[in-house]
């Protein structure tokens, strides 16, 4: 570890640039997170108001209905 910190030092610019990069991965990932929890509220909300009626469902899904419950 000491070695790292004393290249980290003698080097400041690439420490600089390995910060960089892992912020810019970090942030990377809470955007697609980001992405994934609205796509599963979506889905939930679309869900709820086909099981509620207040979405009619769609034919195809109604043709499928019978195999699953089987």
């Amino acid at each position: 570890m000491n070695e790292l910190m004393n290249l980290a030092q003698s080097m400041p610019w690439m420490a600089i640039g390995i910060a960089l990069v892992a912020i810019n991965l970090i942030l990377f990932a809470l955007k697609i997170t980001k992405r994934l929890i609205a796509l599963a509220i979506g889905a939930a909300l679309v869900a709820i108001g086909i099981y509620t009626g207040v979405i009619d469902a769609p034919v195809a899904l109604t043709a499928l209905t019978p195999i699953f419950f089987v």
